[in-house]
């Protein structure tokens, strides 16, 4: 029943913030578990990445903080803070890791034959960098609860590997070449106003 009353009070989840996300998710509804999971994805994967791990134990990691999320959800204090909680909480994975990789003469993953096997473990990510991952994380968050065509603009300007020119964005919207610019300007001012305060 609550979860119904929480799907139908917001058609897309994505649009919530993370203390009603976690909220519904303590009620029991799987959909916003899987949104919160989607939202963090990224910044979960990239710290061991940054450290120079490999992709299987990025994806270990990727569980072990996934399960130590859904163990201690109901116990967080501030779910405003959620991201700085998933980056200290995955970085000390990434120490874990390194650490029993080095115990097993593993180095970060790489293969045995490597010239930088007896290289000591990445430091931890400094607190510049973990800041940097953590404002990446809220411009994503705040990019997917923008309307779906700034969103949709947004990624095509900023978001893909192959810069697009505006008569190719204006094409694939669906919308006159000269109107590109001014909805950009737009939504770049509504981006700006979620972000206002979180930066």
């Amino acid at each position: 029943m609550k979860r119904a009353v929480l799907t139908e009070a917001s058609e897309d989840l994505t649009q919530l913030d993370d203390p009603v996300l976690v909220s519904a998710c303590l009620a029991g509804d799987s959909s916003a578990w899987e949104t919160l999971i989607k939202r963090y994805q990224r910044l979960i994967y990239s710290i061991p990445l940054k450290a120079r791990l490999s992709s299987d134990d990025a994806a270990d990691i990727f569980q072990s903080v996934c399960l130590k999320l859904f163990e201690k959800l109901s116990s967080l204090r501030e779910y405003q803070k959620l991201s700085a909680w998933l980056t200290t909480t995955t970085t000390r994975e990434c120490w874990r890791i390194s650490s029993r990789n080095r115990r097993l003469g593993s180095s970060f993953g790489t293969d045995d034959e490597s010239p930088f096997k007896d290289i000591p473990a990445a430091a931890p990510l400094a607190d510049a960098e973990r800041e940097v991952l953590e404002r990446q994380q809220i411009v994503r968050q705040a990019v997917e609860s923008l309307p779906e065509r700034c969103r949709e603009l947004l990624t095509m300007l900023f978001y893909q590997k192959d810069e697009l020119n505006y008569a190719e964005i204006a094409r694939r919207m669906g919308m006159p070449v000269p109107s590109v610019g001014p909805t950009r300007a737009r939504c770049l001012e509504k981006l700006k106003k979620l972000l206002e305060g979180k930066l």
